[in-house]
């Protein structure tokens, strides 16, 4: 007999649920309307011929890699998740989820990130972790990986929800950050082992993301992206929903000013959620606001040129003939003055001769 750790469901009534879930073409929807009509996993497993000595296998592949396997009616199962319209049958869990983590932000957004959403997602991560709130993100690069990030540095709790089978880390150099996740948090899934990313699996976790979070903050994206995805589940599941103004040229800018427009919670600094969420947070709020603008720097000290070129300067990137029209230096004058603010850790240069502020 197979002895599962930690989980306290019987291994009988477990192999059920990772039977059903391993049917091809069985999603949590169907599932939800076979439950209906036939009472019990028992019975839902033998309507559909599902194999339990596969099911056997998977988890003795599980207890090797220390993973561990909740069905949704077990004990350890996230309250949070229940409560969704389709919750996931089996979640595979590579790390601990903590009785702490009912209290968790998603932080969400595009793939191609600009500098200020990578650094905005990092720092609200990050303030909010310091508080002793979980950080909720999807493990993409861009965002989401900036998200996870924050938390860690933070020292704090953060969890990743994955498009794919719990050993079958995706993106491949985002390996590392998934390794300290499990250290700091859980990597969770609700697909079998060896399933590979897809273009339908990671549109099938966001409900996930959304569903164990109490509100989901939007960092850039576009309008059909995956974390406006997320945006419209957590409105189906009565979550939060909180957007990150952005620069209103850039597509990424696009979802989240859309939101706001839709009544989402235009967010500035932690104190906009905090405001929000306060009543189920119940968090000491610090005593000075964290906004999401970096600290001014004083250069005072710096000559004159170089002030009046910082003086343009932001961190959306500016070309290096702007800043020449702006200050009213010539370009080769400006060069040399940026390569010196360069050196002093005040500049920096991007490809095609653009700068900003470091």
């Amino acid at each position: 007999m197979i002895i599962l750790p930690i989980s306290r469901l019987d291994i009988y009534m477990l192999k059920h649920w990772v039977a059903v879930n391993m049917v091809e073409g069985v999603g949590p929807a169907k599932l939800r309307k076979l439950l209906e009509e036939y009472h019990s996993i028992e019975e839902v497993c033998q309507r559909l011929s599902a194999p339990l000595d596969l099911a056997e296998v998977e988890i003795e592949k599980a207890q090797k890699l220390g993973i561990k396997m909740l069905s949704r009616v077990d004990q350890e199962y996230p309250e949070l998740l229940t409560n969704i319209h389709d919750p996931p049958s089996i979640i595979y869990v590579n790390g601990e989820i903590s009785p702490k983590d009912k209290k968790a932000i998603a932080i969400v957004g595009t793939r191609t990130a600009t500098r200020y959403g990578k650094e905005t997602a990092e720092r609200l991560a990050r303030e909010l972790s310091s508080l002793g709130i979980t950080i909720l993100s999807g493990l993409a690069i861009g965002i989401d990986a900036a998200a996870h990030q924050g938390a860690l540095e933070a020292g704090g709790r953060t969890l990743a929800v994955l498009g794919s089978g719990i050993d079958q880390i995706y993106p491949r150099q985002n390996v590392k950050l998934a390794e300290k996740i499990v250290n700091q948090g859980a990597l969770i899934s609700e697909f079998s082992l060896g399933q590979k990313p897809d273009t339908w699996t990671f549109p099938q976790r966001n409900r996930i993301i959304s569903g164990l979070s109490l509100g989901v903050i939007i960092v850039e994206g576009h309008y059909d992206s995956g974390a406006m995805i997320t945006a419209k589940l957590a409105l189906e599941q009565g979550r939060e929903v909180f957007a990150v103004p952005g620069n209103i040229e850039l597509e990424q800018s696009k979802g989240p000013h859309w939101l706001i427009k839709q009544g989402a919670k235009l967010i500035e600094s932690v104190d906009d959620v905090l405001d929000e969420l306060q009543h189920v947070l119940e968090v000491k709020r610090p005593k000075v606001a964290s906004g999401i603008k970096r600290e001014p720097r004083d250069y005072s000290d710096l000559p004159e040129e170089e002030q009046k070129i910082m003086a343009v300067l932001s961190s959306e990137p500016k070309h290096v003939d702007e800043i020449s029209s702006e200050t009213g230096f010539p370009v080769s004058q400006v060069l040399g003055q940026l390569m010196m603010l360069e050196i002093k850790n005040f500049v920096r240069q991007l490809p095609g001769k653009m700068f900003i502020i470091s």
